[in-house]
C-alpha cells in the first residue's frame, strides 16, 4: 500500500514526464516538491522514485505494463515500415539498451534477404562474409 507521500511522488512524476525535457524538475527537485525532506533527496532520490509505493500508486492510476506493452505491440503491428521509435521504447521498456547492467554486451540481429526486403531494410554483409 502506497503513503500519500509516494502517491503525490507518482502524480508528480507522471505531470513531470509530460514537460518538454528542458523544463523537468531533476530527481531532487521532484521529491523536494512533494514532500520530502532534501537530505533524502540528496541521498537516494532514485530509491524513493523505484520503490514499491510509487510504483503501485502509477499503477492504480492505471499505467500498468500490460496497457504499455499492448499499446507499443498494436503500433509497431499497424506500421510495419515505419517501426524504429517504438522499437526504440519497447527495448528501452526490456532493459535492452542498459549495456551497463550487460556488462557492454551488443545485441546482433540477423535478419534474412527476405524479411529485409518484406520490410525495406538495407541488406549489409558483415566484416566475416565480405569478399574484401
Amino acid at each position: 500500500m502506497s503513503t500519500d507521500l509516494q502517491i503525490a511522488l507518482a502524480m508528480a512524476k507522471i505531470e513531470n514526464q509530460k514537460l518538454p525535457r528542458d523544463k523537468r524538475k531533476n530527481k531532487k527537485e521532484l521529491l523536494v516538491s512533494v514532500g520530502y525532506a532534501t537530505k533524502t533527496a540528496e541521498k537516494q532520490p532514485s530509491r524513493e522514485l523505484e520503490s514499491k509505493g510509487v510504483k503501485d500508486a502509477i499503477r492504480a492510476m492505471g499505467l500498468t505494463e500490460e496497457l504499455i506493452t499492448d499499446a507499443l505491440v498494436n503500433d509497431i503491428k499497424e506500421k510495419a515500415k515505419n517501426r524504429l521509435g517504438e522499437m526504440r521504447l519497447g527495448a528501452e521498456i526490456l532493459g535492452m539498451n542498459d549495456n551497463e547492467n550487460k556488462g557492454g554486451k551488443i545485441l546482433i540481429i540477423n535478419v534474412s534477404g527476405e524479411t529485409s526486403k518484406r520490410n525495406t531494410l538495407p541488406a549489409t554483409r558483415g566484416p566475416e562474409n565480405s569478399s574484401t
